[in-house]
């Protein structure tokens, strides 16, 4: 790749970008339904998606398999993309041998915590939403900075680039999720969460921690698209006015638009009860966008209904044998 430190045009750090994204958008399609996508809501520069689960044969909401679909991404959030190439090294050597790879799944699975209340199943979702469906790869693997698996992580939830080619600008990223048995209450608290961050401009608070970290940890494999990188995040670098900080929001929460008891053929009903309940998430969305003066920011806000957020949170630490 030609050195984009030295480039005006944007467009090779976000080529790079878009061949660091892990997975594709297919991954999740069996499991996923589209209610709506890429659209925009008033007043804002919220981009709005909602996936709500797909139903399988026998009219049951595929909450188990969704689970085992992002644990499959656990290695990839949890542990930095050099040590999974050491691995991967080890594995193409004489040796062929797939330990090393097994010793750091083990190691991302320590990471998460077992507390029943976490919101790392949201975390692991957005990731997952994030790299496979909008093509924005992680650059900080914040989980492999913890100290402690009881820890939950400080700061953002995520942090993940993209570029405006029209603007010229790195696109960074702050991402948040909540797991709350409302909408409303959800989204609430997503955009109370991240509002510090971005108003923060990086300069004061967990945001300038963030951005220390990011300047001396980005987890990107590549050492021309780091230090291309690094140019945007230092203050005194002329690259760093074109360093955009952006919104990416995850709101998952319960919803009765599942069949209970399962019945089956019920997808278009489920896609349908879903879909009316769309204004009023916009609505809160809007309204939380004025009151946390967040006007300014561009954002992708992600939606997910699901039968029991409890449920899934419960079964993603029974899947990582966590409970």
């Amino acid at each position: 790749m030609a050195d984009p430190a030295d480039a005006n045009d944007i467009g090779p750090i976000g080529e790079a970008l878009q061949r660091l994204a892990r997975g594709t958008t297919h991954d999740l399609a069996s499991l996923l339904n589209d209610v709506e996508v890429h659209t925009k809501i008033k007043n804002t520069r919220v981009t709005f998606h909602c996936h709500c689960l797909k139903i399988d044969g026998n009219g049951r909401p595929r909450v188990a398999d969704l689970v085992a679909a992002i644990a499959d991404y656990v290695l990839d959030y949890a542990v930095p993309r050099t040590a999974i190439q050491e691995a991967l090294a080890a594995y193409n050597s004489a040796n062929r041998s797939t330990a090393p790879l097994m010793r750091l799944r083990e190691e991302a699975n320590s990471l998460f915590t077992d507390l029943t209340n976490s919101g790392e199943g949201g975390e692991l979702l957005l990731f997952v939403l994030a790299e496979t469906v909008l093509r924005l790869p992680q650059l900080l693997c914040k989980m492999d900075l913890k100290t402690n698996s009881r820890m939950h992580i400080h700061g953002a939830d995520g942090l993940h680039a993209g570029v405006d080619p029209e603007k010229g600008h790195l696109l960074l990223y702050w991402g948040e999720s909540k797991l709350h048995k409302g909408a409303v209450e959800a989204i609430r608290e997503c955009f109370a969460s991240i509002a510090p961050m971005l108003k923060s401009s990086g300069e004061t608070g967990q945001a300038r921690r963030d951005m220390q970290l990011l300047s001396r940890h980005a987890d990107l494999a590549d050492d021309a698209l780091t230090e291309a990188l690094k140019t945007y995040l230092n203050p005194r670098h002329v690259h760093f006015n074109k360093l955009e900080f952006c919104g990416l929001c995850l709101a998952g929460f319960d919803s009765g638009a599942y069949p209970v008891p399962p019945e089956i053929s019920k997808q278009d009903e489920v896609v349908q009860i879903i879909f009316e309940g769309l204004p009023t998430w916009k609505e809160a969305i809007e309204r939380r966008v004025g009151a946390e003066e967040l006007t300014d920011f561009a954002f992708h806000v992600i939606c997910v209904p699901f039968p029991s957020v409890e449920d899934f949170r419960l079964r993603l630490l029974h899947h990582l044998g966590l409970s």
